[in-house]
């Protein structure tokens, strides 16, 4: 149903009076100059019943700003007006060229129904005005649908840089307008990618799984609609990635208990916001991934975790001065924390801890970055050099050998 129409209005009444008899708005708001305004009463002389008008005039019809300030004003009364975008038609007919561009460009990022009455029998030999009585009504001609594909390319550039909350944004306003059937079946599976590597990135393992199942099935589905096999390396890719995915939880037992795999998840978690320029994030991903190392040694050798040492567990040399310094005042366990859990494995002739200590200048460089950062006690930001030579201390130090990139999407 048609309550509102938004109608820019030029010199000739005919299309604009078909447009109206075909939809039969309750209101409509005009689109004008002030040359134009007069052609409302033509337009709406034949009109029965004739609904109620209403007039935004543009100062000057051929500066593109000036009208679309003012189609922009249509839009801003239609909404206080309480019409939703389902109730209302944007009919650029009429007007100047400089007008309907406006008016289009105005009311593109709603979604409203677009209207054009045209035809084929023209007067001045075909290049002019449509001949009364010869009017056809397209209204599938939405702007939308060429500002769809430019959104499309809009969301590849964003989905390859990693910036998946903004395509998700993007796609969500996308998918509440009528679009194309091919760009809405590649949304909806962009989309879930989209939303299954935020959802990694942000360490939600299982909503990821999720979000990536159903991004290959609608992926899948796709394909088997249209032939791209431009898709054959994005798919193997993302294929990929979800095993990956799978078997980290799967080793964790759905996130239960620590595994080496999340020592990979965190540097490869720390890779990408390198390359996102967050080097911070990636200082703190990185710090993260040397003290499970070495949580995950102790636990190997002792069977227990560093957040609860029995006593009978220390080395007798180091015994004291373990329970002086790292008893919880509170709870009265015993919690290490990174450098004594590899002051434990030295002690105890464990490789990891030798290792450890050979590096040690570097290891101080690490702890010294990281709490001056200011995600940690500090307010000096972790600089690109710092980082990437954090990263490459701790990668070789827990033998990272376990690259992989979130696939990218085809340009085409």
């Amino acid at each position: 149903m048609t309550r509102l129409i938004i109608m820019s209005i030029g010199g000739s009444p005919e299309p604009l009076r078909k447009s109206i008899a075909e939809h039969q708005p309750e209101r409509i708001i005009f689109f004008a100059s002030h040359d134009s305004i007069t052609k409302a009463g033509e337009v709406l002389e034949q009109v029965n019943p004739k609904p109620k008008c209403e007039w935004e005039i543009t100062e000057d019809p051929n500066s593109l700003f000036e009208c679309y300030k003012t189609a922009r004003c249509c839009v801003e009364r239609a909404m206080h007006a309480g019409f939703s975008p389902e109730e209302t038609i944007v009919d650029y007919t009429g007007g100047t060229k400089v007008m309907t561009a406006a008016l289009i460009l105005a009311t593109v990022g709603c979604p409203y129904r677009f209207n054009y009455v045209g035809g084929e029998t023209r007067t001045k030999s075909g290049l002019g005005v449509v001949e009364n009585g010869c009017e056809q009504m397209y209204s599938s001609m939405s702007p939308w649908l060429i500002f769809a594909e430019e959104e499309r390319r809009q969301v590849i550039l964003l989905f390859n840089r990693g910036r998946y909350s903004s395509v998700g944004e993007i796609i969500r306003m996308a998918l509440t307008r009528k679009l194309p059937g091919e760009i809405t079946d590649y949304f909806k599976f962009v989309k879930y990618f989209a939303e299954g590597f935020l959802f990694w990135d942000q360490f939600n393992h299982k909503r990821a799984a999720d979000c990536l199942s159903k991004g290959i099935k609608n992926l899948t589905e796709y394909l088997e609609r249209h032939d791209h096999s431009q898709w054959n390396s994005f798919t193997e890719d993302v294929r990929h990635c979800f095993d990956i995915l799978n078997d980290l939880l799967l080793k964790t037992n759905n996130l239960k208990k620590f595994h080496t795999v999340l020592i990979d998840d965190l540097l490869n978690n720390a890779r990408r916001r390198i390359a996102a320029g967050c080097f911070d994030d990636a200082a703190a991903r990185i710090y993260r991934s040397l003290e499970l190392y070495g949580q995950l040694t102790f636990e190997k050798v002792t069977g227990c975790s560093t957040s609860n040492v029995p006593r009978n567990k220390i080395p007798e040399t180091i015994r004291e001065v373990y329970v002086q310094k790292h008893t919880d005042s509170q709870s009265g366990v015993i919690k290490l924390p990174l450098q004594a859990t590899f002051e434990f494995l030295h002690t105890a002739d464990i490789d990891v801890g030798h290792r450890f200590f050979q590096i040690i200048d570097e290891i101080k460089k690490i702890q010294s970055n990281r709490n001056e950062s200011i995600l940690a006690h500090g307010i000096k930001p972790v600089t690109e050099n710092a980082v990437e030579t954090i990263f490459q201390t701790v990668s070789n130090f827990t033998e990272f050998k376990n690259a992989y990139n979130f696939p990218k999407l085809p340009q085409s």
